[in-house]
């Protein structure tokens, strides 16, 4: 059955040193049995985003396809909004990735405002790191969700660990809200939220694009002993993923 996953990092210099080779990654993919992946910068997070972002569109311009490149931006730039049209427009990017625990912001601020404004112009979605507190707790993140009802927002990790109950809790107070299953919850806890959010808020992750990538393999197994029907499975696997990507 088709796979696409929603939540991969294609680690690499902008200067080539210590880049992940394109075709690399892609083999690591087929090991897991995935056909095509959201792939999110893990530099742009630290350094130069713009710069960030052009070496992500290159290498998945190598991809055939494969790899489904989100930008990321300073969200407190004076020119975030410009980069992100940018991005979509010019480098055919189709969603936007935030890491608030990382970048060291919080989603409630304003200067998130025109950055979620643009996106929902744009009509991509915007896919939150959420599981780790203080700024990046599925209800925090879901707040956009709320000022935003034309936005789609994913939140990437589904809660990790501690908070998947608050990541259904969001899920099901914001239509626009959707959820990521990918991270260190057990297959239980998946089944859980899939049983109390339904199959058409769901998608899938592995996080892959960390060491080597025995986790991608690990996490597809644990979807497929997921007791679902075919149906709810293609939903999960792929159906739900193109349509928030608008690949369909």
């Amino acid at each position: 059955m088709r796979i696409i996953d929603m939540h991969t990092h294609l680690p690499g210099k902008a200067n080539g040193a210590g880049r992940r080779q394109t075709s690399d990654f892609l083999a690591m993919l087929d090991r897991a049995g995935i056909d095509q992946a959201v792939v999110l910068t893990l530099e742009g997070f630290f350094s130069d985003d713009v710069t960030a972002n052009n070496a992500l569109a290159q290498q998945a311009s190598e991809s055939g396809g494969r790899l489904i490149p989100f930008c990321t931006v300073d969200p407190r730039g004076d020119g975030a909004v410009a980069e992100v049209r940018r991005c979509v427009e010019e480098l055919g990017f189709r969603g936007l990735k935030f890491h608030p625990w990382l970048q060291g912001f919080s989603p409630l601020e304003d200067y998130m405002f025109p950055i979620a404004a643009q996106a929902a112009r744009l009509n991509v979605p915007i896919l939150f790191h959420d599981g780790t507190p203080c700024y990046s707790t599925p209800l925090q993140v879901a707040y956009l969700a709320d000022r935003f009802p034309e936005l789609t927002v994913i939140l990437g990790h589904g809660g990790l660990m501690d908070l998947w109950v608050e990541a259904i809790a969001a899920v099901k107070r914001y239509p626009n809200c959707y959820v990521c299953l990918c991270g260190s919850a057990p297959p239980a806890i998946f089944a859980r939220m899939i049983a109390e959010l339904g199959v058409d808020k769901v998608t899938i992750g592995t996080d892959a694009g960390f060491g080597e990538d025995y986790g991608a393999v690990f996490r597809i197994a644990a979807f497929h002993a997921l007791e679902l029907s075919g149906t709810a499975r293609e939903a999960i696997y792929w159906r739900n993923a193109a349509r928030l990507l608008r690949m369909e």
